[in-house]
């Protein structure tokens, strides 16, 4: 059956994505994202004093203040900050001014326990602001002075948002989904604020258009130099004989450490043997069940490592940690997820160093490059 049906939500024109129910087409392509969605009925006043216990930088506030006048003149905006610059600290000066004027905001993030963190420092941050947090199982409420969600939730807003910030937008699910993308661009009425550290081409380019602007931060928040990774090749049973001499070295040091690891096979597989070889130390993945709980307990110490995917790659902060990436040399492991998780290292001012190894059997362009952006980053200082 021929069709010309364009679906009005997502704009998915393709035949094989479209079903039908008697003569009556349907998308199967964001189907699923179905569900209550927000009205435009939330108008409280509000007081949107700040507190924040800490000033921010000069390059910070200097990036803040021309955060705020691309939102009054409409330019959607990339902020491309190098890990641990302080993303959210300079969207602070935007939300407060958007929600003085009495408009909508919000603020998407990928993963939902960064929402529940996010949502409290928002509230913590804000005293006075009604922030609402929306994400999988918890979209009671779907309004407030300021709304905190998942890239997913992002379905439940139709021409809503005056300000839409989206953090990772680099990241899964929303990179490269049509769907998401298209859903995201239905939410808004009003300025977008995208928010990475390792944008794509097609993202440069799209904020290299006319109504669109870049703007760069290369330093972090308490001005010392990113750590550089160094690679160290090793084969077979040397590779591992080297990690798991590592890793006693930084138990015995009393310096955290997550091991990164492309696949979970690969990650199981290697738990398996490194549990025999030493202690304290746990297993972390999207299909592992109490993830969430495991990570909590290694933030308050009581794992001195963690073998990793990618899950951890982005949103977790801990004071003198330290990284090494197994097998960085594997077809998973792109420049920007090498630069994301070197990023892990050194982001607190009273831990600003650490160590970031790519542990591997070659070396790879990517390694390379990631590498060289953190060094070219550097020069900045």
């Amino acid at each position: 059956m021929d069709s010309l049906f364009i679906c009005p939500r997502c704009g998915n024109r393709a035949i094989e994505k479209i079903g039908y129910i008697g003569k009556k087409p349907y998308c199967r392509a964001c189907v699923a994202f179905n569900g209550e969605e927000a009205e435009d009925d939330f108008h409280d006043e509000a007081d949107t004093f700040l507190d924040i216990d800490y000033a921010l930088s000069k390059d910070q506030r200097l990036l803040s203040e021309r955060i705020v006048a691309a939102c009054e003149k409409g330019i959607d905006t990339l902020i491309h900050a190098v890990t641990g610059a302080g993303k959210t600290e300079l969207v602070f000066a935007a939300i407060q001014k958007a929600v003085l004027s009495g408009k909508h905001v919000g603020f998407a993030i990928p993963r939902r326990d960064v929402v529940i963190e996010l949502g409290h420092r928002f509230s913590r941050a804000f005293p006075h602001l009604e922030v609402t947090s929306v994400y999988g199982g918890h979209h009671e409420r779907l309004t407030g002075h300021l709304v905190v969600l998942t890239t997913h939730q992002i379905f439940r807003y139709v021409d809503y948002f005056d300000l839409l910030i989206v953090d990772e937008y680099d990241a899964f699910p929303y990179h490269g989904n049509i769907v998401l993308e298209a859903l995201l661009k239905r939410s808004r009425r009003g300025v977008l604020i995208a928010l990475t550290a390792t944008p794509t081409p097609a993202m440069l380019e799209q904020f290299g258009t006319p109504g669109h602007q870049i703007l760069k931060l290369w330093t972090r928040y308490h001005n010392h130099p990113l750590p550089v990774p160094k690679i160290t090749i090793r084969w077979s049973l040397w590779k591992l004989d080297w990690l798991i001499d590592r890793i006693n070295y930084y138990r015995r040091a009393e310096r955290p450490l997550i091991v990164f690891v492309p696949t979970i096979a690969i990650g199981t597989s290697l738990f398996k043997i490194i549990r025999l070889f030493t202690r304290d130390g746990a297993l972390a993945h999207s299909k592992i069940d109490g993830r969430a709980d495991i990570v909590d307990a290694f933030k308050k110490g009581r794992y001195r490592f963690l073998i990793s995917t990618s899950i951890l790659e982005r949103g977790i902060t801990l004071t003198n940690l330290q990284v090494i990436i197994y097998d960085a040399h594997h077809e998973l492991f792109d420049e920007g997820t090498l630069i994301q998780m070197a990023g892990r290292v050194g982001r607190r001012k009273s831990a600003p160093t650490g160590d970031v190894r790519f542990l591997a059997t070659r070396s790879t362009k990517a390694m390379k490059g990631a590498i060289a952006e953190i060094e070219y980053a550097n020069t900045h200082l």
